[in-house]
């Protein structure tokens, strides 16, 4: 009987508090701030931060991978470098929206994390992968993001404008 209660009890919770639809999970920790994060599919694409961070303290990451499992952190949380050397970031102006992305750089390779809004377009969210400057992949996010990324974000941050200025694949 004590059972039975617990199950109606449980989906009368569900029904007046369900999860918000849509709603993006993150690799970040409990401890730590989401900046963006969404699903492309079977993985998700997350930027985690220290509650901590600034443009004197902290970290930021980007995550990749299945859900609870990234197989690319990047960069190292143990790195002695500022994480300013890794990362650059930039907003854009649309007709009828915005947006800004982070550009994660990892030699060769960038990763850059995406949020615009334009009109007759919409909403475009992801993540691409360039090497040598050249998009080899672009993953749009599947679901709502969770999206911090904003100018006052940059700044507070002390993130470095991107002078190779990223144009959303697709957009022509």
């Amino acid at each position: 009987m004590r059972t039975a209660s617990i199950y109606i009890s449980g989906l009368i919770g569900l029904l007046f508090f369900p999860a918000p639809v849509g709603a993006a999970e993150s690799h970040c920790q409990m401890q730590e701030q989401v900046i963006f994060s969404c699903s492309v599919g079977k993985k998700t694409v997350s930027v985690c931060a220290s509650k901590d961070f600034s443009a004197h303290s902290g970290y930021l990451q980007y995550r990749f991978g299945p859900l609870g499992m990234p197989e690319l952190t990047f960069p190292a949380l143990n790195a002695s470098d500022p994480v300013t050397q890794f990362i650059q970031a930039r907003t854009w102006m649309f007709a009828g929206g915005g947006g800004g992305y982070l550009r994660f750089i990892n030699g060769q390779y960038h990763y850059i994390v995406y949020t615009a809004i334009g009109k007759g377009w919409g909403a475009k969210d992801g993540v691409a992968v360039e090497r040598n400057h050249q998009v080899i992949a672009n993953l749009e996010c599947q679901n709502v993001p969770i999206s911090k990324i904003s100018d006052d974000f940059f700044t507070r941050a002390g993130l470095q404008v991107d002078q190779n200025e990223f144009e959303i694949p697709g957009l022509d």
